[in-house]
This record gives structure tokens, C-alpha cells and sequence, in this order.
């Protein structure tokens, strides 16, 4: 069987939604949607968008809805995920599944974005992230079991399916609010308009540390950094740095790590260590000089949209520190409404890391009874 025997072509998501789009969209004070891209999932809603946005090059979003399926097109490509019921927009690393109306009856769509996500998984390329292309998907030819055996099927493992759709309506709620911790009224200011250069200072990264070759070569009686490449990375190497090389070193301090390329401004909290960084990234802290007291995991909460403002309007874009450091100023509260703040966020940050871990036991056993 074709794709196109029994699907309609793939709607594809808006080009040029930058989060300096996504941000300007939220002052037309309307109707928020969750905003979907290449995600392993499309359930989470890290995202929204206001239904009346325009992109980067003046043109109003798509609002999807109906039944359907969500594809990843890039980054975790093949990925899919049944929606029903729910108004929502893509960028354009993934696109939308309809079924067409003579094929109803043939195709569960539950069923197969379940079992053929691996199917378009592994029609993917990579060249630094996973691709799909519209023309491969169409190109391949699948085999389905008859409608009543796809629903046979599914309503066997009906009951996990239950108990992850829970998990996610839960997850959502806590970072519903989550998102309303950052609007306090503060009680206490240690300032009002300042200038974010009078606190805060930064260090930028070298091109020279790109390169595995360029850090493997060095002397094993070097001093060990960890060696940072962007605000999203997961997993970062530790590298052996010696005197006659010529890398930034931020020792044992706090810090932002700022994305410079990709996701740009992008901000991640760095407990105290010993940190070295490449020119994808900077790394922000607090002057020793700074008559404020602050805390970074704070700033990086409540500026955050602060931090996007200054992302280039290109959908691979980077941050302009320039301009950040330029003309934001910014509203400092006591050190202890601070930490409230942070204190909070931290816990529900926690309940939501437990449902993930749950959320994976559950997907896990569903794998099983999909293999």
C-alpha cells in the first residue's frame, strides 16, 4: 500500500516561527495553542503561540485540528503522535496526517502512528540531526492488517495508553504552573531599571575547542574542565586543558550558559564547577563588584523571555550579546523573594522529573507489547 492511497498529503508547519515570533505573538493577548516541531513526542506543551500570530516573514500560522497524526520531519524524524480534538500549530520540522474520506474505513490512526513510527524512523537521515522528506514518506510502501484487526489491537493495550495520557494531562497542569510562578508580586527591591551590565558580566567561548582533535592532543597533566557547547546539551565531555592552551576558564563559580548558535538564547543555570566552553555558547555571572545580590537560577526563571528577545530572527539564528547587554535592565527583588521563587520552581521541577520517570516505565511496557 502508498501513503497517498490512503492519506491526504502532508500538511507541513509555518517557516520562520523564531521565538522572537513566538514571544511578539503572546501581546496580542488571544487565544494561546500549543506550538509543535520535531519532538519526540507532541505531547508536552514546552510552547504556545498566540492562533493570530504571524512569522518572521508576515505570514498569519496555520491552526491545526481534526483528527490526525503530528510527523517529525526533522530532529527526531519519523516520530508521530495521534492527535484528536485539539487545536494547535507546527513549525516547519514537522508536519500534520489527515486521512482521506474514501479510507476511513481502512486505516486506525492510533494503530499506526504507534506501530510505524519505527517504519519512518528508519527511512530517516542524519546529518547532524535526523531528516525525513516528504518524498520518502510517499515513496514506501507498507502493509496493513484489516481495520478491525488495528482496532483489535489497540484496544488491548488500551488500558497503558489510559495511564500515559493521565500521566500527561498531570504533567501539563504543573507546568501550567510552573509558568505562573514567575508572576509574583514582589514585596522588596533592591533595585528598579538597572542596568544588567552593572551586575552582571560574561565570557565568551573559542573557536579553537570545536574540534575533537583540538582538546584530545592536549597533555594528560593538564587541569580537567568540563567542556560546554550550548544551553541544550545533555551530555558534555571533560576535557584536559594545559598552560599553552588558549580556551576560557570559569573556575568553581556559578553561571548562565547562554546558546550563541542554534537555539539561540536558550539559558541554562550552572552550579559552581570548573567550566570551558566553545564559540557556541557564553557563560553569565555575577560581578564581584556588583552592589546587587543575585541569584542566577532566578534570573534565568524570571528574564527569561528577556534572553529569547535577543535570538536572531533566523530559524537557525544566533544571540546577539550585544544588544542583551546593551539595553536590557532589569527588576531586582530582595535576595530572599529570590529564593523563594527558585525554591518553588525546584519542587515543582521535581514532582514533574517523577511523572517523566513514570511516563518512561509506561512506554516501556508499551514497546513490549508492541514488539
Amino acid at each position: 500500500m502508498n501513503f497517498l492511497d490512503v492519506f491526504n498529503e502532508i500538511q507541513k508547519g509555518n517557516y520562520a516561527l523564531t521565538d522572537e515570533a513566538i514571544y511578539g505573538s503572546l501581546q496580542n493577548k488571544d487565544e494561546l495553542v500549543p506550538l509543535y516541531g520535531g519532538n519526540k513526542d507532541h505531547t508536552s506543551t514546552e510552547r504556545r503561540i498566540s492562533v493570530s500570530a504571524k512569522t518572521k516573514k508576515g505570514e498569519t500560522i496555520t491552526v491545526f485540528s481534526g483528527e490526525g497524526i503530528i510527523i517529525s520531519l526533522d530532529g527526531s524524524a519519523g516520530c508521530m503522535t495521534y492527535k484528536t480534538g485539539e487545536r494547535f500549530a507546527l513549525n516547519h520540522h514537522a508536519g500534520f496526517i489527515t486521512v482521506k474520506k474514501d479510507a476511513t474505513q481502512k486505516i486506525c490512526l492510533p494503530y499506526f502512528a504507534l506501530f510505524f513510527q519505527n517504519f519512518y524512523k528508519n527511512l530517516s537521515v542524519s546529518d547532524g540531526s535526523k531528516t525525513l522528506s516528504l518524498e520518502q514518506v510517499y515513496s514506501e510502501e507498507f502493509d496493513l492488517p484489516r481495520y478491525d484487526v488495528q482496532c483489535n489491537i489497540m484496544s488491548t493495550i488500551q488500558n497503558i495508553k489510559i495511564k500515559l495520557d493521565a500521566l500527561t494531562s498531570i504533567k501539563e497542569k504543573y507546568l501550567s504552573v510552573l509558568s505562573k510562578e514567575l508572576i509574583a508580586e514582589y514585596q522588596e527591591y533592591q533595585g528598579r531599571d538597572v542596568e544588567i551590565t552593572k551586575c552582571i558580566d560574561y565570557i565568551s567561548g573559542t573557536s579553537n575547542l570545536t574540534e575533537e582533535k583540538n582538546y584530545q592532543r592536549l597533555k594528560s597533566d593538564g587541569e580537567r574542565y568540563l567542556l560546554l557547547t550550548g544551553a541544550t546539551a545533555k551530555e558534555n565531555s571533560v576535557v584536559m586543558l594545559d598552560d599553552a592552551t588558549k580556551a576560557p576558564r570559569f573556575n568553581d563559580k556559578e553561571g548562565l550558559l547562554v546558546t550563541r548558535k542554534g537555539k539561540a538564547g536558550t539559558v541554562r543555570y550552572l552550579p559552581k564547577g570548573r567550566y570551558t566552553l566553545n564559540d557556541d555558547a557564553y557563560i553569565l555571572y555575577v560581578k564581584n563588584d556588583s552592589p546587587y545580590e543575585i541569584n542566577l537560577k532566578w534570573l534565568s526563571i524570571q528574564y527569561k523571555a528577556e534572553f529569547l528577545l535577543y535570538s536572531s530572527s533566523s530559524d537557525n539564528g544566533t544571540w546577539n550579546m550585544t544588544g542583551f547587554f546593551e539595553h536590557t535592565k532589569i527588576d531586582i527583588p530582595s535576595k530572599k523573594e529570590q529564593d523563594d521563587i527558585v525554591t518553588n520552581y525546584e519542587k515543582l521541577e521535581k514532582r514533574i522529573e517523577m511523572i517523566i520517570a513514570i511516563e518512561r516505565h509506561y512506554q516501556n511496557l508499551l514497546q513490549k507489547e508492541i514488539a
